[in-house]
């Protein structure tokens, strides 16, 4: 409990943000920009968004940020998230959400009557910005593909 009146206690931030983030994820398999608009920072802090998707450069500016979400919803018929190993540090108005985005595709093919999909496996970081209405946005968000490793690593970085 935070303990002062009228504020959320640490429980409901948590239950916040990880409905907020489940929703990012909807807003992204739905293409569905109303909701994307709505995660995302609003004006205050429009300039600060950032968004990073796998193997580009950054981007600054909410305008271009959910110009890039447009982009990428469109591109894709078909999205699904399955997103593991969740885990949310709350630092006063700031949280961090690090999550696993392991995602099924559709594949583009010579043949548009034959369905493909394919998974891929992200590691992502989500910030998040709690407003003065005690609601938490998306600050910035990075998402970085992993790939098989060959030889597994153990935690210390070495080979195991």
């Amino acid at each position: 409990m935070s303990g002062v009146p009228g504020q959320p206690s640490y429980e409901a931030d948590l239950s916040i943000l990880q409905k907020t983030n489940e929703l990012f994820y909807k807003a992204i398999e739905n293409g569905d920009m109303d909701l994307m608009e709505e995660v995302w920072v609003g004006t205050a802090d429009a300039v600060g968004a950032t968004c990073i998707h796998p193997g580009q450069p950054a981007i600054h500016g909410l305008n271009k940020v959910l110009r890039s979400w447009a982009v990428v919803c469109a591109r894709i018929n078909y999205m699904q998230y399955f997103i593991t190993d969740v885990n949310v540090r709350i630092l006063d108005q700031v949280a961090i959400v690090t999550c696993v985005e392991n995602v099924l595709s559709d594949l583009p093919g010579e043949d548009p009557e034959v369905a493909a999909f394919g998974g891929s496996h992200y590691e992502a970081v989500n910030i998040y910005r709690k407003t003065e209405a005690a609601r938490w946005r998306l600050l910035t968000h990075s998402s970085s593909i992993v790939f098989p490793a060959s030889d597994p690593v153990d935690t210390d970085g070495r080979p195991g």
